[in-house]
């Protein structure tokens, strides 16, 4: 069985309607770039702040 890419290093290859599309480096697979968006802003807006 082969390792799962995590598509770390990726290039943007075309712009349409707002969607960006990815190129992974790594394995060649072409993706949306909210596809590999991991942690949903709903969360990073309800953190406090750090002081």
């Amino acid at each position: 069985m082969e390792p799962v890419c995590r598509h770390k290093r990726t290039q943007v290859i075309a712009r349409r309607d707002g969607v960006d599309y990815l190129r992974c480096l790594d394995c060649g697979q072409i993706l949306e770039e909210e596809d590999l968006d991991t942690s949903p802003a709903w969360e990073l807006e309800d953190e406090e702040p750090v002081r």
